[in-house]
């Protein structure tokens, strides 16, 4: 009796398990970026990004029927926080020197909900901030430059003011749209998108090339521009590896971190209207994990900069 008894359970809970939902993974990236790994000191020099996966179907009825998660392509959205440290380049001029860019600290909360028709990709990125010395960007430089034994850096007391941040971006994106099948892989991506807000409006266009084997779905591959990092990365089908090159061209209409405080008097420079990043990187991705790798290189951004900006940024994304 006793055994038929716990048979009866033990059916009743793999048939309830069949009928239930699988529960998907949830992804946590961290993202660092730092002008170190190109030998250089100047300009954006350093950020860092963790963002994580949540899956909505743990929120309130409520609140998963509000626009844009109403909307969502599947059951997650990519929540995250990050810092970025912006300095001049010449941290001594002199006064017939032409102006540099100004310190500056930025520290934001980001939400992007990914929505799909057929083969467009859609991402809806909402940014909530503040810059000023509460963005620590002083704190986070002083720290680096001590542990690798460099002098602290001076300038800081003139910093950008506190003020918060609002950010609103809608990119679009044809993962890809040209494509090759086989056991090595080559894919093109292009995008295109709008920024609206505080810290940055400008518009955007550019492409991704990968090439490589079991290429995961995590396009765009680590999306390096003006704003805040679009990712979220949801796992892969297999063990892949994928070589990219890519480029992202912009209008620039705002930059606080080169016009200057929105809302107070501040140092600032004249700030070029065009621009444009080229990335190249390697990717590994694993059902359950992901490392990746990417170079950049960017364009002069204000009128007297010292040479172009290159930097690195190093991607680490595992399942929790």
């Amino acid at each position: 009796m006793r055994n038929g008894f716990a048979l009866a359970v033990a059916g009743a809970l793999l048939a309830s398990a069949a009928l239930a939902q699988p529960v998907s993974p949830t992804f946590v990236t961290f993202d660092t970026d730092n002008d170190w790994f190109m030998h250089q000191d100047r300009h954006y020099t350093a950020g860092s990004q963790v963002s994580f996966v949540k899956d909505i179907d743990g929120l309130p009825e409520a609140v998963r029927g509000l626009a844009p998660l109403r909307w969502s392509a599947d059951r997650m959205v990519a929540l995250a926080i990050g810092q970025r440290v912006y300095t001049p380049g010449n941290t001594n001029p002199k006064p017939d020197e032409p102006l540099d860019r100004p310190y500056a600290g930025w520290v934001y909360l980001q939400a992007d909900v990914r929505t799909q028709t057929g083969a467009v990709v859609d991402h809806l990125l909402f940014d909530l901030g503040f810059v000023g010395p509460a963005a620590g960007g002083k704190q986070l430089q002083t720290f680096t430059h001590h542990i690798i034994g460099s002098g602290i850096p001076p300038g800081w007391d003139q910093q950008l003011k506190s003020e918060p941040t609002l950010l609103v971006s809608f990119e679009r994106s044809w993962p890809g749209l040209i494509a090759t099948g086989g056991r090595m892989q080559l894919d093109l991506s292009p995008y295109a998108g709008v920024t609206l807000g505080t810290p940055y409006t400008y518009a955007n266009a550019g492409a991704i090339a990968r090439f490589g084997r079991n290429l995961p779905n995590d396009l765009p591959a680590t999306q390096i521009s003006l704003g805040t990092a679009r990712d979220g990365y949801r796992g892969a089908a297999g063990f892949g590896w994928y070589v990219w090159s890519g480029f992202d061209a912009r209008a620039v209409g705002h930059n606080t971190f080169l016009d200057g405080s929105t809302f107070r008097d501040s140092p600032s420079v004249e700030r070029k209207v065009f621009g444009i990043d080229v990335q190249v990187g390697i990717v590994v991705a694993w059902p359950r994990a992901r490392a990746g790798f990417t170079l950049v290189h960017r364009s002069k951004e204000f009128d007297g900069q010292q040479g172009v900006d290159r930097f690195g940024q190093l991607t680490i994304s595992i399942a929790y």
